[in-house]
């Protein structure tokens, strides 16, 4: 009995031995540019992942290390970003795959670019990034983290358009714009577009490799950098670079290796890196996402079935829809099943969106939503919002976008929602329900940032431009304009309208922590809006430091804040 007890414990060492001998090997590196403590934990937390364990063969720590300490070229300060050094070391270790992480400080938080290669022909195959505050994080993100991964890792994009991705030419030593590059070559491997070869030389190099597979001269030492020839015939170029002050710009371009001829090309400015690392997700996305051309309904939900999947498959990535004609009426759902960025824009002329029964669009979370160029979308005059950014979600507007004929607040930012006008017009809305809580925008424990663009000639009881009835209202710039706060009824008695232009919840429950509001104002111009009763620009009952004056137009303002009311009537 004993004796089949060891023969069966011992087949069973041995399936195990063969079945990891079958998974593939990976090398996971020290990851670079934070604290050497981070930097050997978050990999050794990789290594134990059940998943990730599940998929591949993790080298040990000790091999890697002695690998390193050989590689001359690895620096624990600049960053594991060289292709050709993740090559090397791969090489040495016998490895199939390497992963490589950098960590770049983000202010409070920190940015954690993830990229998987394959040693045989150095081509990226998975990628990820992330914020995090604490190292404790991380902890509990790494099962999610490689769930990504592996998902990423197990498509066939044997059949993908190869590209080649090139250094990313940056100010010497520039750590911001190197983070952001990895993560734009992190997102286009991400959006199924193209099979990526991350390159260490120019463009001019690549396509003189180009020419020489061609007349079969591929050069053997260039074998090495590139892989076993593999050449694609496009390249993806980028640069960052200094528009004075803290402003930056970012472009990006693919181009056909064959011919030099640009194929697609854009650029997004942004000022700090918090900032840029949402532009560099939307940069991606215009230049390597699917696109949908709708002209009619049955088009739209074609292209929202594509995009959607079902609840039973996580799909992540870029998507286009360019509307090239009126649709009437419908309403937008995305389903919470992965990470998209999503494009609706108008093609030459401006082109209408109109809400059937309920709101026009949902987003929930793990969905942004960019609108921009030649858009106007229509609440069809219904007693409903045309957006609801639901828990999680972003929107973000852009110019050439209207959003008008709603009879509740336009836009809806939910808990944990973000909304982003960077430009576009917001007007002739109206509250006739919901006692007459704002017309254009209304705040619901979200955030909602105004870099650009009109808020103008709204109409409601309170806050007919914006309502903040719990969350944080920033405004940077743009312009709120015209709007009217009226007289309305609520349980069956009168009430004079505050707030015109922005009003600011005087609510103030101390037994409900979350129950707050915050204004703040560093540009734009609020004027020339109006009130039945107090506050024609700005409204706020409740604030402290308000106490012996009136609000004024260069005060912000904090509800957590106690005290007597104050209001902007200029």
């Amino acid at each position: 009995m004993i004796r089949r007890l060891i023969i069966v414990i011992f087949l069973g060492c041995l399936a195990l031995v063969s079945y990891a001998q079958n998974r593939p090997t990976i090398a996971i590196l020290p990851f670079t540019g934070g604290s050497i403590e981070d930097g050997e934990t978050i990999p050794e937390l990789f290594s134990f992942d059940q998943t990730l364990n599940s998929v591949f063969s993790p080298m040990p720590r000790t091999s890697i290390n002695s690998a390193i300490r050989q590689e001359q070229s690895f620096q624990m300060s600049s960053g594991m970003t060289n292709p050709e050094t993740i090559s090397r070391i791969g090489r040495q270790l016998g490895a199939r795959y390497v992963v490589a992480g950098t960590i770049t400080n983000l202010g409070d938080q920190h940015l954690l670019v993830i990229s998987i290669m394959q040693i045989e022909n150095l081509q990226m195959v998975a990628g990820e990034w992330i914020k995090y505050t604490e190292i404790g994080e991380i902890q509990e993100k790494i099962p999610q983290l490689a769930q990504v991964i592996v998902e990423l890792y197990r498509r066939d994009i044997s059949q993908l358009q190869k590209i080649a991705v090139l250094p990313f030419q940056t100010t010497r030593g520039d750590r911001e714009a190197d983070a952001l590059a990895q993560i734009f070559a992190v997102e286009v491997v991400r959006s199924g577009t193209y099979a990526v070869f991350p390159r260490t030389q120019t463009l001019e190099q690549v396509q003189t490799e180009y020419r020489n597979q061609l007349d079969g001269r591929t050069a053997d030492e260039y074998t090495i950098r590139i892989g076993r020839g593999e050449n694609p015939l496009l390249a993806l170029s980028g640069a960052v670079r200094s528009l004075g002050a803290n402003r930056r710009m970012f472009n990006a371009s693919i181009i056909n290796v064959e011919s030099g001829v640009q194929l697609k090309g854009d650029s997004v400015n942004y000022n700090a890196i918090e900032e840029a690392v949402e532009s560099i997700w939307y940069l991606a996305a215009k230049l390597t996402g699917q696109e949908f051309i709708v002209r009619y309904p049955y088009e739209l939900s074609a292209a929202l079935r594509n995009i959607n999947g079902s609840n039973n498959n996580t799909i992540n990535g870029n998507f286009i829809i360019t509307l090239s004609g009126n649709i009437d009426p419908t309403a937008l759902r995305f389903l919470t099943n992965g990470r998209k960025l999503i494009i609706i824009r108008g093609d030459n002329i401006e082109r209408t969106i109109t809400s059937g029964l309920g709101s026009l669009i949902e987003i929930p979370a793990g969905i942004t939503l960019v609108l921009e160029n030649n858009i106007q979308l229509h609440g069809g005059n219904r007693e409903q919002s045309i957006i609801r950014i639901l828990n999680g979600g972003t929107l973000r507007m852009e110019a050439g976008v209207t959003i008008t004929g709603a009879k509740r607040p336009a836009i809806s930012v939910g808990t944990n929602s973000i909304f982003i006008m960077n430009g576009g017009t917001i007007t002739g809305n109206s509250n006739t329900a919901n006692h007459q809580w704002g017309a254009g925008v209304i705040i619901y424990g979200g955030l909602f940032i105004m870099n650009d663009g009109v808020i103008s000639r709204n109409t409601s009881g309170t806050g007919a431009g914006v309502y903040i009835a719990n969350g944080t209202f920033i405004m940077n710039g743009g312009v709120i304009n015209n709007n009217r706060a009226e007289q309305y009824q609520f349980q069956r008695q009168s009430y004079g309208g505050s707030g015109g232009g922005v009003y600011i919840n005087s609510s103030y429950l101390p037994h409900i922590s979350d129950l707050w509001c915050l204004f703040i104002k560093t540009g734009g111009t609020i004027s020339n809006n109006s009130s039945s009763g107090s506050g024609y620009q700005v409204f706020e009952g409740s604030s402290r430091r308000f106490r012996n004056r009136a609000l004024g137009p260069n005060d912000n303002v904090d509800n957590r804040e106690r005290g007597d009311a104050g209001w902007w009537n200029q």
